[in-house]
């Protein structure tokens, strides 16, 4: 379990550096313009924010996973 654990708890953390870089970009004032404006801008920044949240989770997990001892055999 200490290894699925790592794996995810690796995966979140990347996932949600990548999702936080991209979303970035909308918050600046020419983002914030598009997003107002453009249906499919808006749901990519709201897909991206949905990532975030769910990379986040999948790390929580993870480290959840790398603590709690497992099953003695």
């Amino acid at each position: 379990m200490r290894t699925i654990g790592i794996i995810l708890l690796v995966a979140g953390l990347v996932g949600f550096v990548v999702t936080s870089s991209r979303r970035s970009g909308y918050d600046s004032v020419e983002g914030t313009l598009k997003s107002t404006f453009s249906s499919s801008e808006r749901s990519k920044k709201e897909g991206l924010e949905t990532g975030r949240w769910v990379s986040a989770g999948v790390a929580v997990v993870g480290l959840v996973l790398v603590f709690v001892p497992g099953k003695k055999a």
